[in-house]
């Protein structure tokens, strides 16, 4: 399911990148322009994309370890799973007001809260016992 939602979550990043609305018979400076334009849109998609990622490998290899659930876990789990399918929206929200300091709050605040939610997962199951690290320690120690 997690694996779903961040393909889901990063594919959407993409449909904030609008093909410019030209005349089929643009000259390429016209298009370059255009597409000038959109500098800010295709860096925070490229920005987003590549931290969603780091995200999704951090989740991914603390689930390595994870041998156990319980429902706390399973809600802290749910939490940072809203706040990754909220990435297009916070992505989209800077791209469009790059300047402004709300949309930059949002977004960095997204990114803030998804780093505290994995990391309370990967305490949490720390400390009730819901991992095996002993086969691993280096990996377990990148997770830390």
């Amino acid at each position: 399911m997690s694996d779903g939602v961040f393909s889901i979550a990063m594919t959407l990043l993409v449909l904030e990148l609008k093909v410019p609305e030209l005349s089929h018979h643009a000259t390429n400076d016209e298009l370059l322009a255009a597409l000038a334009k959109l500098r800010p849109s295709f860096l925070t998609f490229f920005i987003t994309f590549m931290i969603s990622g780091t995200f999704w490998f951090l989740h991914h290899l603390t689930f390595h370890f994870v041998k156990h659930m319980n429902q706390v876990l399973c809600w802290i789990n749910l939490f940072f799973l809203m706040f990754v399918s909220l990435l297009p929206f916070s992505a989209g929200l800077l791209g469009h007001f790059a300047g402004q300091q709300v949309s930059q709050l949002f977004y960095f605040g997204n990114q803030l809260v998804l780093a505290l939610l994995l990391l309370a997962h990967w305490m949490y199951a720390q400390k009730k016992g819901l991992t095996d690290t002993e086969e691993h320690p280096e990996q377990a120690a990148i997770v830390t």
